[in-house]
């Protein structure tokens, strides 16, 4: 809560004369990646929770702490596909592949591994610190704004939540999740359709044709959505696995967004959405890991898997600046944030990300970079998780350490210590016989 405190009356002092009593500056210097373009030796200036100036030929502000990066600056990735709470969990890895969601959440395996332990965890009372670890986990992914998690104010944890509060303190459009739009109530619809023609516009993330490609049931649920009037701006489809050509053509012509779960959709389905027809059609489309127990561990793990299933493509769908806007600039667009989270223009939130540089580009290295070699985590221009020399340089002493994929790393929490999130989570799932999943599969 103080550091949500603290971050309001900076934003605050952006909008009030009180200029000189502005926080020092800060100028990372680096490879940038914008990310629309890449910027070999470039600076990015953070003041007050916002990024004042960023390019090739910035000079930092007088007073301003100068700090050298060898690796790649990034906009944090905005993941709009998560069910966070459920992230405490190892992998669940299926023996079969199933038609659709319908199928897999009816099996007893589903019921006894996932389900029952959860709704269990949720009867204890630990809704927080299922949130709380889970946050911290999408984080060592490089992820600082998401969706999927806890309606309610212990959800404020380090992470932007922007289906609850995004903390921008600005007027934006609503951010709607559901994933199950077709059992909404009339109400909620009408709360939903309200939200999409309202100023400024909401958005709405729901799960539609989540099976194979070539089940019935999920593509039809196209024919559904456009039944229940949800084929409108500011609604992006999750998974659409089940939707066809003429379906994704559809969707473009209406300004509908996409967002794409190749891993968790393989895993279940063995097979992804038609991502090629996506993209002929001009469909917006973003990337975002579902969740843990049969995606990925958050999006730096998803951008992993992508890349490499684009690999086996021939000739290749997209190119790893493609995937890198997936992850960052297109979500932002998609709910509305464009000049806001997703990018290092001046003006936005200073969220971003730095990761180990392998090889010479740039987006390479973001596509293809292990939760180890992420070396820092800024959020509102807090250095939230890192390693311990950059963490000092940004923010002083402090924090906690934890080992990611035997990398050593620091994350600076309020309240409850990790240790004992830690503790706590693993005995209570000990009681159903379920062991604590750990924060990164470490590129497997």
């Amino acid at each position: 809560m103080q550091r949500r405190l603290s971050r309001l009356f900076c934003f605050l002092l952006l909008i009030t004369p009180l200029a000189m009593a502005q926080k020092t500056p800060v100028a990372l210097v680096g490879t940038l990646v914008t990310p629309q373009e890449a910027v070999p030796h470039g600076t990015v200036v953070l003041q007050n929770g916002r990024i004042i100036a960023s390019g090739a030929d910035i000079k930092a502000p007088a007073g301003a702490k100068i700090v050298q990066v060898d690796g790649v600056i990034a906009p944090g990735f905005v993941d709009l596909h998560n069910h966070l709470t459920y992230n405490v969990f190892p992998r669940w890895k299926p023996i079969e592949e199933f038609g659709s969601r319908y199928d897999w959440q009816q099996k007893p395996a589903y019921q006894v591994l996932l389900e029952a332990p959860h709704a269990g965890m949720v009867k204890l009372g630990l809704e927080c610190e299922m949130e709380r670890y889970a946050e911290v986990k999408v984080i060592t992914e490089g992820e600082t704004s998401v969706v999927g998690g806890l309606q309610e104010p212990c959800a404020n944890g380090l992470a932007r939540n922007l289906d609850y509060n995004n903390e921008l303190g600005g007027n934006f459009g609503k951010v709607i999740y559901d994933v199950f739009p077709f059992q909404t109530s009339e109400q909620k619809l009408a709360e939903a359709k309200a939200a999409l023609v309202a100023t400024p516009r909401g958005s709405l993330l729901i799960h539609v044709a989540e099976g194979g490609p070539n089940d019935a049931s999920a593509t039809r649920e196209f024919t559904m959505l456009k039944a229940r009037g949800l084929l409108v701006p500011g609604v992006s489809l999750i998974h659409a696995v089940g939707l066809l050509p003429q379906d994704f053509a559809e969707m473009a012509k209406a300004g509908v967004g996409f967002v794409w779960s190749p891993r968790s959709n393989v895993e279940l389905y063995g097979d992804t959405a038609r991502v090629a027809a996506a993209k002929a059609s001009g469909v917006r489309m973003a990337i975002a890991p579902d969740w843990s127990p049969t995606g990925s561990d958050g999006m730096l793990g998803e951008l992993n898997y992508a890349s490499q299933w684009n690999a086996t493509q021939q000739p290749p769908l997209f190119t790893e600046r493609e995937l890198v806007l997936m992850a960052t600039s297109t979500p932002a667009e998609l709910v509305g944030l464009t000049e806001q989270v997703g990018t290092l223009a001046a003006g936005s939130a200073a969220d971003l990300i730095v990761v180990r540089k392998s090889g010479e580009d740039a987006y390479w290295s973001l596509t293809h970079t292990s939760a180890q070699d992420l070396e820092l985590v800024v959020i509102g221009g807090e250095a939230v998780y890192g390693d311990a020399a950059l963490m000092e340089q940004l923010g002083g002493k402090g924090g906690e350490t934890l080992e990611v994929c035997g990398s050593p790393k620091v994350v600076r929490l309020e309240g409850k210590s990790w240790t004992e999130t830690e503790r706590t989570l693993s005995h209570a799932l000990g009681e159903f016989g379920r062991k604590l999943a750990p924060l990164s599969e470490c590129g497997n």
